[in-house]
């Protein structure tokens, strides 16, 4: 999962990274000193599931953009960091799951990620969201059976078939934060373990009756998987 933080202060970012790290030391933690900096690796495609955005006197231009954000991508946790001036107001009219005040403490900071956490584990509808020059995607992932890999394409099947094709490694893809649904099972597909009817000798049947391989050397992992996923249904 990505985690991302603007602050100008590279003090404070370098404080709130390590924290994140302490924490989460699996997930990835971009940090960027400038809003328009920020703004471009997103539209390039970047994906956060947490933002850290720092609020200094002119704050109006980075709290819209962060309700925008929230608006493609309703999944998205806004963490505002401030110190106590007029912005502190403005930062709810953009719904932030929390607001932190300068300088940081540490338990705050704590405090603030478990509960983006906990409200990214409680979201009833996961979507899977993707911003980049093509455009903007949001699609449930109760839509998506599988992804297949074409060279620098994925390609996202459902039930009735092809849904969409973007700029994307499947390494990528399985890089976001899909929950328990999506497995490996050959080096150019995923399955969504939700729409699987069977697993047979190197071979997954969905629902739809697709069938897809299973790799010699992820048959195992591929069988462990999806027992795992059923137990816990």
């Amino acid at each position: 999962m990505n985690i991302g933080i603007l602050e100008y202060d590279k003090k404070i970012a370098q404080q709130l990274r390590t924290v994140i790290i302490e924490m989460y030391p699996h997930n990835q933690v971009m940090v960027w000193d400038q809003a328009s900096r920020l703004k471009e690796d997103i539209s390039g495609g970047c994906v956060c599931k947490i933002l850290f955005l720092s609020l200094q006197k002119d704050s109006k231009g980075i709290i819209d953009y962060s309700k925008r954000l929230q608006e493609l991508n309703p999944d998205l946790k806004i963490i505002f960091m401030t110190d106590l001036n007029d912005s502190i107001f403005e930062v709810f009219h953009a719904s932030p799951t929390y607001v932190l005040a300068k300088p940081l403490d540490e338990e705050h900071v704590k405090e603030a990620l478990h509960k983006a956490l906990r409200e990214l584990s409680l979201s009833k509808e996961k979507n899977f969201t993707i911003i980049n020059r093509q455009g903007i995607f949001t699609i449930p992932y109760t839509r998506i059976y599988y992804v297949e890999s074409d060279k620098r394409k994925l390609n996202i099947f459902g039930k009735e078939g092809l849904i969409k094709s973007i700029n994307l490694k499947i390494s990528d893809f399985l890089k976001f934060e899909h929950g328990n649904y999506f497995l490996q099972c050959h080096k150019s597909y995923a399955v969504n373990l939700m729409h699987v009817s069977r697993i047979e000798k190197f071979e997954i049947v969905l629902t739809n009756n697709v069938e897809l391989p299973i790799s010699q050397s992820r048959y195992m992992e591929t069988k462990a998987g999806y027992v795992a996923f059923l137990e816990n249904e």
